[in-house]
Order: C-alpha cells, then sequence, then structure tokens
C-alpha cells in the first residue's frame, strides 16, 4: 500500500522516515540560514564554499567567490551528517516513548548539537571563525533543532502525552 506523506507509520518502520525528514529540516533550515547571511553580505553560498574549502577539501581559503566544488562537497557532507543526525534523534524519540532517560537524552542530544559545530568552527582558520560568529551558530542550530524536534513531536502523540503524565528526570514507575 502506498502511504501518503501525511500518515504515520507504526512501530519501527517509522524510525528511518523520520529520520531521514527530520535531517534533512535541519540541513535544509541551516543551508537557508546561511543563504540568507551571505546574501545580505552580498555573497550567496560562501559560507558552504569556505567550509567546503577549509574541512572538506582542505584548500587555502578564499573569499573572492565561491568554489562550486567546495559548495557541493560541503553539502553532501552537510545532508548526510543531519541526516545520520535525524537518525539518532529518530531512535532517542521512539526510546523516549518507553524512557525518561531517553527523554532525558534528547534534550542533552539537542544543547550537545546546538553547541557542537561552533566547537568544530573554533578549530578553523581565523577566516572561518570570522565568518561563523558563535550567535550566528548558535541560532542557526537553535532553529534547525526545533524545526527537528517540532516534526518529531508532531509524529509522536503518545510521547506528548507521557511527557505531560512524568517530566524529565522522574522515575517511569507511574507509567
Amino acid at each position: 500500500m502506498i502511504e501518503s506523506f501525511g500518515s504515520r507509520p507504526t512501530g519501527e518502520e517509522s524510525i528511518p522516515r523520520d529520520g531521514i525528514i527530520t535531517g534533512l529540516l535541519g540541513a535544509g533550515i541551516v543551508a537557508l540560514f546561511y543563504l540568507a547571511v551571505d546574501a545580505t553580505r552580498g555573497h550567496p553560498l560562501m559560507t558552504p564554499s569556505v567550509l567546503g574549502q577549509a574541512f572538506i577539501l582542505h584548500r587555502p581559503v578564499t573569499l573572492t567567490a565561491p568554489d562550486t566544488v567546495a559548495v557541493l562537497a560541503y553539502t553532501i557532507f552537510h545532508v548526510i551528517a543531519f541526516v545520520a543526525f535525524g537518525f539518532l534523534l529518530a531512535v532517542l524519540t521512539r526510546a523516549s516513548e518507553a524512557s525518561s532517560l531517553a527523554r532525558y537524552a534528547v534534550v542533552q542530544l539537542l544543547v550537545a548539537f546546538v553547541v557542537f559545530f561552533y566547537g568544530v568552527v573554533s578549530i578553523g582558520s581565523e577566516i572561518v571563525r570570522g565568518m561563523l560568529p558563535f550567535v550566528s551558530v548558535l541560532v542557526a542550530n537553535a532553529l534547525a533543532g526545533a524545526a527537528m524536534t517540532g516534526w518529531l513531536w508532531r509524529r509522536h502523540p503518545r510521547l506528548r502525552i507521557l511527557i505531560s503524565q512524568t517530566p524529565l528526570g522522574a522515575s517511569d514507575q507511574g507509567t
């Protein structure tokens, strides 16, 4: 049977779908955020170009014009990384329906997600650090995190009920 986009598969078969969609949402939000930032600066696609040059292709960073190969290489890496993160988030969300500890792990994972990329950027060149100040990384990742968790929150009504019954850190014995 062909399922519609809005229908919700039950059981484990929803984890791959949820992971892919969650990751693509996050990747898309961050990409659009930095496209807007770069366009405002007058250099669309410069952020993925610089990140691709510095971290994927290991080339000297140039700011004259976006390097198409670097943009494509970084975009592929970016999407794969976000889909992998989306899978992890989908698995933890499924586990959260059975365990308050897993719910707490989701919170910790999201906090780590918001800060992790800035740590990666901080080891980059001065140009990379200058292009990606902490506030922009925080905003982009917070927007992506909100979109990803919003998608999963909508897809898991049982989780919403359980959180209202058993807050984070409380024992699951009542459920």
